[in-house]
């Protein structure tokens, strides 16, 4: 049947489905109301609900039963559907005959089956008891719309159009008192009750499909299909009853065609600049909220959630900003790599919620201790990273030292004596002309030669040419290690032994 998975159905539509099946339910019952009270209890109220006009005929009442319960099978996905599917086949061959009637001229005795149209005989109708061209071209599409097809194509959309629109004109014309909808006289012409049904059938076979454009315009939660739910409705009925009581106020003299005609357009407009001022707020209200998240997302992308520094995407964007603005001007800077001494000792002995105290308690003396130009940020674990910029090699070992006491003065007393200590290393760049990997590469390699030594001090290493490998004055120098890098560099070791 319509809309029909293999798969099991998602939580999310069983709001359309309820849909679908209220619908079909509906259809159904005013099919059965109207063959059983107005054809076999021969009351006129039923079929034709407003009097004097022409009345739903006993087989399109038939042949609604049969999509209303096509309808409400169409999510089945047991045996059930093999009925839904014969009675949209029954359906489409039942209008289809009909039609032949009037393409070929033929009369196959099927008219007034089972009930005869007196009503249709007194108003001397051309084709007693016989459904309008209209309606059963309507059903036609509507069956044909019910029926399963094994394509990924969907044109169930397609084929309700046209039958939503006819059975809309047919109940403007209705409400608007057109003759040309009502008859009886002529039988091209739909019943209310023909009318209503079939806009249920379109509610109905819209809600049915799974993966319908209309349906996600009517049940997603996104701007555009909010905005269209609440203008959709506003854009019928105010016209709609704008125009009504125009004609009516015309038919009662209230005032004439000319005061009528400016009336309607003065209140459209009014009502037009209304819904636009309403709606261009609500945009603003709804892009302002989505500005508002994307900027609390774009920090917390950047953010360490438990300490609240830059996490490592942060940092990294902050440093290239400053490595770059630094190397317009060849000016100084130091990286600093921080890392706690024995940190995972103190989470397996004192459990994580100590370890992340330490942590926040740490991120407090280094935010203190550092400038407001100076950026700052966790890079994970017990790993922090600071970058001073404008500062050389002499200012930055200073920095180094001060914080390398500060971490070790303000640990935490965890109830042992345990108390934590770091290893620093600082990158140096006397003109800023290394990217942040070369810096950060720089620094780690420090740090880590300070960490092998012992902890508790500072190393630092300058990634630049050999005859810009300054120390800082004061500083006990060492010959870098024999490495791969094909530019050995200076080695500050400071601090204490732990």
């Amino acid at each position: 049947m319509l809309g029909l998975s293999s798969e099991a159905a998602p939580r999310s539509v069983s709001g359309p489905r309820k849909v679908t099946a209220i619908c079909g339910a509906v259809t159904a019952l005013i099919g059965a109301v109207v063959i059983i009270v107005g054809w076999a209890f021969n009351v006129a109220a039923v079929r034709a609900l407003v009097p004097g006009t022409v009345a739903m005929k006993a087989s399109t009442a038939l042949m609604f039963m049969l999509c209303g319960v096509a309808l409400l099978l169409a999510p089945a996905k047991d045996n059930r559907r093999w009925i839904g599917l014969s009675c949209s086949a029954a359906c489409v061959l039942i209008a289809l005959v009909f039609l032949s009637e009037y393409v070929f001229g033929w009369r196959l005795g099927i008219d007034e089956f089972p009930f005869r149209d007196a009503a249709g005989h007194a108003d001397k109708i051309a084709y007693p008891g016989r459904p309008a061209p209209t309606t059963l071209v309507c059903f036609v599409l509507t069956g044909v719309a019910l029926l399963p097809r094994p394509t990924r194509w969907r044109i169930e959309e397609v084929l309700m159009a046209p039958v939503a629109a006819i059975a809309a004109m047919c109940v403007v014309g209705y409400a608007y008192s057109i003759p040309a909808f009502y008859g009886p006289a002529s039988a091209a012409k739909m019943a209310l009750n023909t009318g209503i049904a079939f806009l249920l059938l379109a509610c109905g076979v819209v809600f049915a499909q799974e993966d319908g454009r209309l349906k996600r315009l009517l049940v997603t939660t996104d701007p555009g299909s909010v905005m269209a739910r609440r203008l959709i409705p506003l854009a019928i009925l105010v016209p709609l009853t704008l125009g009504w009581l125009r004609l009516k106020g015309q038919q009662d003299g209230v005032f004439d065609l000319r005061v009528g005609t400016w009336l309607l357009t003065m209140t459209e407009i009014v009502c037009l600049i209304a819904v636009i001022i309403w709606a261009a707020s609500s945009l603003s209200r709804t892009d302002s909220h989505r500005r508002r998240l994307e900027d609390e997302l774009q920090r917390l992308a950047g953010e360490d959630e438990l300490t609240h520094l830059a996490n490592r995407r942060g940092f990294s964007e902050r440093l290239a900003r400053e490595l770059s603005l630094a190397s317009r001007h060849s000016s100084p800077g130091a990286l600093l790599m921080i890392d706690l001494d024995r940190f995972k000792a103190i989470n397996d002995r004192h459990g994580h919620a100590a370890g992340d105290a330490l942590l926040r308690r740490i991120s407090e003396v280094l935010q203190g201790r550092l400038r407001d130009t100076d950026a700052l940020g966790r890079l994970g674990g017990d790993e922090f990273v600071a970058y001073l910029p404008q500062t050389d090699a002499d200012a930055g070992a200073r920095v180094a030292e001060h914080l390398l006491t500060a971490i070790r003065e303000a640990s935490t007393e965890l109830g042992d004596g345990m108390r934590t200590t770091s290893s620093i290393g600082v990158a140096f760049d006397a003109t800023s002309s290394h990217g942040p990997e070369v810096m950060l590469k720089a620094a780690d390699r420090a740090m880590y030669r300070a960490k092998r030594a012992g902890g508790n001090r500072v190393d630092g290493y300058e990634p630049s040419p050999r005859s810009s490998n300054v120390a800082p004055p004061g500083s006990r120098r060492r010959a870098a290690p024999k490495v791969s890098d094909p530019s050995p560099a200076l080695v500050l070791s400071k601090g204490e032994k732990s």
